[in-house]
């Protein structure tokens, strides 16, 4: 009986720890856990609670019990940092580091000091330890991480950990972010080196983006070495083609590859030499398909294509729009209808790209037919060429 108590009350204290720390604390005071439970639920609502002696003598006495423990050992050193003990603060968080880094508080101040010291390689280690455990923090701590870019020694610390195969990774989330906010040379400079672990589905979404961004600046050369780096199982002049293929329709790699429309109303899809196969419903009115691809800024293209109908089919309206992609938004180019009568007939409209301009956004859209048939059309022949 007095066994089975024993266990309840353990058990009883266990459960408060996690779901009441204030409670737990209350219910034992000599419980130096309990202490740091509370003291951290108080520090997240409160940054500048201040650890008192009880706590601290608490936290001590579980010592006896638990000498090895590194929550415990942070929870010191903090109390010695808060009554500027700075020396012992530091040796304490360096002894929770050792015994383990599984303890949030000791890695936040061990990668205070590394920073403090100028020592890279260590402050990355310990954000590593920091994200790999406690995935949490990666909303507050990647950005920080994110914004360090633009120093190269940081790139070089930060590579070793950009590896699929670590088994808490976070070099998904990293990248994805480091995509977005990281000027595109700074980007390409950490990632060049290691983009063979970067093929994984989870790094296709950053890869897309970036190579985008290159595109979208100019850097075609270097955005398409990028490219074979990153998909090496890719045929990129069979990627770059303007015409639909197996290549150039994986979602993966959209808006660089072509997007279809697929919908109640109006959908579409590839064959194998290139046409696109378009059903298009009464007075429907979508997107057909859409492709961003690179130019020559201050240049004149030809954008063509033939429609070809099943027979009996009525004829739908299709349209060409054309916009410049820049950074800021997009900018309208062209935008015309297709003649319906153009059946089989190569259909061409020139495209004047404006100065400054790298990369283009092509769509075609559709606006169905009056009356109760869908419109079944062939679109072939696509093409997007610079003039001579």
């Amino acid at each position: 009986m007095a066994g089975a108590a024993y266990s309840s009350q353990n058990s009883a204290q266990s459960y408060l720890l996690k779901a009441d720390p204030k409670a737990a604390y209350s219910a034992d005071p000599t419980d130096g856990l309990a202490a740091v439970n509370a003291f951290a639920a108080e520090l997240t609502k409160n940054p500048q609670f201040i650890i008192s002696i009880r706590d601290t003598n608490a936290a001590q006495a579980s010592f006896v019990s638990r000498p090895l423990n590194a929550t415990l050992l942070s929870f010191y050193g903090l109390r010695a940092a808060s009554i500027g003990q700075s020396g012992l603060a530091n040796a304490v968080m360096a002894s929770a580091d050792t015994v383990s880094r599984r303890d949030a508080f000791s890695q936040l101040w061990m990668i205070e000091q590394k920073s403090g010291a100028d020592d890279v390689k260590g402050a990355v280690s310990h954000y590593n330890a920091l994200l790999s455990v406690h995935p949490a923090m990666q909303a507050t701590l990647l950005p920080v991480l994110v914004s360090a870019l633009a120093y190269p020694e940081v790139r070089a610390a930060i590579r070793p950990y950009l590896n699929p195969e670590m088994r808490w990774g976070w070099s998904g989330p990293f990248l994805d972010l480091a995509s977005q906010r990281v000027e595109v040379d700074q980007y390409r400079g950490l990632v060049e080196p290691i983009a063979s672990r970067l093929r994984g589905d989870e790094y296709a979404v950053s890869n897309a983006r970036i190579i985008y961004r290159m595109l979208q600046s100019g850097l075609a050369g270097d955005a398409w070495k990028l490219f074979s780096l990153v998909a090496p199982n890719v045929d990129v002049g069979a990627f770059r083609a303007f015409a639909p293929s197996g290549a150039n329709i994986d979602p993966k790699w959209q808006p660089l590859s072509w997007t279809l429309g697929q919908s109640d109303d109006i959908s579409a899809s590839v064959d194998g030499d290139g046409t696109i196969d378009v059903t298009v419903a009464p007075t429907a009115r979508g997107l057909i398909a859409s492709r961003d691809v690179p130019v020559t800024p201050s240049s004149t293209y030809v954008l063509g294509h033939r429609s070809l109908y099943e027979p009996g089919s009525p004829s739908a309206s299709l349209r060409w729009s054309v916009y410049c992609s820049v950074q800021n938004g997009r900018q309208l180019i062209v935008d015309r209808f297709v003649p319906a009568t153009a059946n089989s007939k190569l259909a061409q409209l020139s495209v004047e790209v404006p100065e400054n301009c790298n990369l283009v956004r092509v769509e075609l859209s559709a606006l169905g037919s009056e009356g109760q048939l869908s419109s079944m059309v062939k679109i072939t022949d696509l093409m997007l060429a610079e003039s001579n």
